[in-house]
């Protein structure tokens, strides 16, 4: 019994997400979002929506915190896949963004809540330039980072707002070709 009560409620909560982003795609604002629309959207009724969440939000919170640690599960696996440099990264990297095109969409494009664009800038960009390995002067370091990482997430926005325009490996040089001119001028 506690089997199919574990099943109905991670089904329930699937639901409920994909709710959630297709209101999202739809209104592009959670604060748009009513419980009785998020449960018609669902096809689920308001008494199972309040036995899991308290309102929409912890809804969309429970979605980002499951793509961030998706992500995160990811990009280990690249990380110790990978050890043919950035470029290697970044492209996977791209491909998975790329095949999770809905949640990224949404949460990137569509949504734009700013908390988990500074979450994912956290988790995946910090990686990769780990891996790039780039000496900088210790007081300009927080600058340029935070301008190479908000200006290739704003890239990488452009890219899944023009439904990937531009093949995998093409993004991939132009984000390189822009940090590499912004870091040549300022590395010591």
């Amino acid at each position: 019994m506690n089997v199919k009560d574990n099943q109905r409620t991670r089904l329930s909560k699937k639901m409920f997400q994909n709710a959630v982003l297709t209101l999202l795609e739809e209104k592009g604002g959670i604060e748009k979002i009513s419980v009785r629309e998020l449960c018609e959207k669902a096809e689920l009724n308001r008494s199972t929506f309040y036995a899991h969440y308290a309102e929409p939000r912890e809804v969309l919170a429970e979605v980002e915190d499951e793509i961030l640690s998706e992500t995160a599960a990811h990009i280990q696996k690249i990380g110790a896949q990978i050890a043919g440099g950035g470029k290697d990264f970044l492209s996977s990297f791209l491909r998975y963004i790329r095949d999770n095109d809905k949640v990224f969409r949404v949460l990137l494009v569509t949504a734009a809540d700013p908390v988990f664009k500074s979450r994912f800038i956290q988790l995946a960009f910090l990686q990769l330039f780990e891996h790039l390995q780039v000496n900088m002067e210790a007081e300009k370091q927080q600058y340029i980072l935070s301008y190479l990482l908000y200006g290739s997430l704003g890239v990488i926005t452009q890219w899944i707002r023009s439904d990937y325009a531009s093949s995998v490996s093409e993004t991939v040089d132009l984000l390189f070709t822009l940090n590499a001119s912004a870091i040549t001028s300022l590395v010591t």
